[in-house]
């Protein structure tokens, strides 16, 4: 497949943020261009997303991560910190397993390291039935919304807009990959650098209790639980997540002190 589209913003120690499931780069554009007054950032399109092409179909997370991992080596991207929304947290992990010194840190900005349920992979499964009957239109229609804590915020038309670039193609192949993906979590409490948990105390997909579970059980934890917050706190509190990212990296381990 063709490179990865990536935009790279500032200098400095190097961050790469992962976008989630039916989403671009673009939902960390804001939050890139505050980090980059002190880091080089890299934000990218997860292949089969936004502007990067689609693999060859199926495709496991363990594909789709030494892709990601490819591109961090070939580009000179040393010790990155890698934080990834959702399903760019479950490619963070997946890294992490297969080449697990390659990072500084890790930011699992809503996501898990355990496995779906069983009920979880029953639902993958309708999505993927749903999506190949329907297309991507009427799914991403009531996929937006409930991601948000406040069926009114103002970030809701701008997160459509990302979405409905989606294919089709894309939301089945990754539907699956999700659902057989392992459990990530000898590589949690195995990995020597700090992990950032960060929830929303109204995520619908990650509970808060997920991660405090996470936080129990990872070595370095920095656990932060966002009020009136859905699964998007990089729109529905852009602030006080700009502000944990910012301390999670200036933290002294990161600092060599």
């Amino acid at each position: 497949m063709k490179n990865l589209f990536t935009q790279q913003f500032g200098t400095g120690n190097p961050v790469v943020l992962i976008h989630g499931f039916c989403e671009t780069h673009e939902i960390w554009n804001e939050i890139a261009k505050a980090l980059s007054l002190q880091y080089k950032v890299f934000i990218i399109d997860l292949p089969a997303f936004g502007q990067s092409s689609l693999p060859i179909t199926p495709f496991s997370l363990n594909t789709i991560g030494q892709i990601v991992l490819d591109w961090i080596k070939q580009n000179n991207i040393v010790r990155p910190t890698v934080i990834g929304h959702s399903l760019g947290g479950y490619v963070a992990l997946e890294m992490a397993l297969q080449s697990k010194d390659i990072f500084s840190a890790i930011g699992l900005f809503h996501s898990t390291a355990f496995p779906d349920s069983e009920e979880k992979k029953a639902n993958r499964n309708r999505v993927i039935e749903f999506v190949k009957k329907n297309g991507a239109h009427p799914f991403i229609e009531t996929f937006v919304p409930g991601l948000f804590y406040s069926k009114e915020d103002p970030a809701i038309p701008m997160v459509y807009g990302i979405a409905h670039k989606t294919h089709s193609e894309a939301i089945t192949a990754y539907s699956a990959a999700m659902r057989d993906r392992p459990s990530y979590v000898e590589v949690l409490k195995n990995f020597n650098a700090p992990v950032l948990l960060l929830g929303g105390d109204n995520d619908p997909i990650i509970p808060q209790e997920v991660m405090l579970q996470m936080s129990q059980l990872a070595k370095h934890p920095v656990y932060k639980i966002l009020k009136t917050t859905g699964h998007m706190a990089m729109y529905e509190q852009f602030d006080q997540a700009k502000e944990v990212l910012f301390d999670f990296l200036q933290q002294p381990i990161f600092r060599g002190k």
